[in-house]
Formats: C-alpha cells, sequence, structure tokens
C-alpha cells in the first residue's frame, strides 16, 4: 500500500508562480472540488437543471439581462496540474533540483454556454452586453504583478519513494443561467459561471513506492 510520508513544501504563488490566465483556464484543471456536497460547476449542468434554472427567471424586461444565481461564492480547491513525478527506485537519495519564475498572475476567470457571448478581446476577458454588472452579488479581484526573479530549492528523493509537484489552490465560484431580451423577446440565453483564485502554491508530496 502506498502511505504519504511527508508534505514538504508549500510555495504560495501569490509571490513566486507566475501564469497567464485565459477565459475557461480553469475547465482544464486536472481536479476542482467543493467545501459544500452538492454545489455544481456550469460544465456539469444537465438539460433538466437548465430548465429548472429558466424557470426561476420569470420576468421579462424590455431591455436587457435577467439573470439567477444557483451557487454564490462558493468555496472551492483544485488540483491545477500535476508538474513531475519522480520514482527512485534505487537504494540512494537523488537529489532534484527545482527552478521556479515570478510573473504576473490574472485571478478571475469566466465561462459561458448557450448564446451568452464572452469577450476574449485584448486582456478585458469576461462577458458580453454588461451581463457581470447585473449580478447581484460582489466577487472581485484583481491582476498580481510582480518584479521577475528565479529561485531555486533542492529536493531530497530517498529509496523507494516517489516525489510528485502539483500546483493546488483554493478559489470561489459562482455560476447560474441568464436571459437576454431586446423589446421584451429573449434573444439570449444560457449558463454563466466565474471562477475566482483566492490561493495557489506548489505541493512537494513524498510518497512511499509500494513494493509488493
Amino acid at each position: 500500500m502506498k502511505k504519504i510520508i511527508v508534505l514538504s513544501l508549500l510555495i504560495f504563488l501569490s509571490s513566486f508562480y507566475y501564469q497567464n490566465i485565459k477565459a475557461n483556464d480553469y475547465l482544464t484543471y486536472q481536479e476542482i472540488t467543493s467545501e459544500h456536497s452538492g454545489v455544481k460547476m456550469l460544465e456539469k449542468y444537465s438539460n433538466s437543471d437548465y430548465d429548472k434554472y429558466y424557470k426561476k427567471i420569470k420576468k421579462r424586461r424590455f431591455w436587457g439581462w435577467r439573470t439567477y444565481v444557483a451557487y454564490e461564492n462558493e468555496k472551492t480547491y483544485f488540483t491545477k496540474e500535476t508538474l513531475y513525478v519522480i520514482e527512485n527506485q534505487g537504494e540512494s537519495a537523488i537529489i532534484e533540483t527545482f527552478s521556479f519564475q515570478s510573473k504576473e498572475q490574472i485571478k478571475k476567470q469566466y465561462s459561458a454556454t448557450g448564446t451568452i457571448g464572452m469577450d476574449i478581446s485584448g486582456k478585458a476577458y469576461g462577458f458580453k452586453l454588461g451581463l457581470e454588472e447585473q449580478l447581484k452579488f460582489s466577487m472581485t479581484a484583481t491582476k498580481t504583478t510582480t518584479v521577475e526573479e528565479e529561485f531555486e530549492i533542492k529536493v531530497y528523493v530517498d529509496p523507494m519513494t516517489k516525489l510528485v509537484v502539483t500546483i493546488q489552490g483554493e478559489g470561489k465560484v459562482s455560476n447560474g443561467v441568464a436571459k437576454y431580451f431586446r423589446f421584451f423577446k429573449n434573444v439570449k440565453k444560457g449558463g454563466w459561471e466565474i471562477f475566482v483564485i483566492t490561493t495557489e502554491y506548489y505541493s512537494l508530496t513524498k510518497v512511499k513506492i509500494d513494493e509488493t
């Protein structure tokens, strides 16, 4: 049986990790889980979910958005990606040196389905036609710019152990549905989602290799 024997290092990426995030990048993360059971990400919505939430939007309007919020600022945990997996099946330790570089980080990401438009021109990612301004809650995020610097760390991979280096973190997700009206006619509709990263870090974990 594999056994986790040490969680050796957490390095917060607000200072050290670089990433230029575009809309929908979080949909490629290895794993996203929520603090509360029952929370659904937009990509997991079923047809019945859409039907149920659209019924929550009863009023039409002459011009503009009507929205419904299904989940609001729900805390999430994610594994973004696995960077390295190093197995040492020998009899002596292996010394691994890792080099990291800091750059720029954008923390807010968006996703949309149906006919809701996404504005991905330039650096101003978001929804078209002012949808975000119509949502009845606060969900802010900033772009963090740090001075470029590079640093190295050395890690000993013991005999019969495996080193796994991942990017993990926490965030908040809100999603729901929306309809856009022109002259009281529903001309656009779909699902929307905003994902905000609150923290990211490197996780270096040593795992005992099963010898059986």
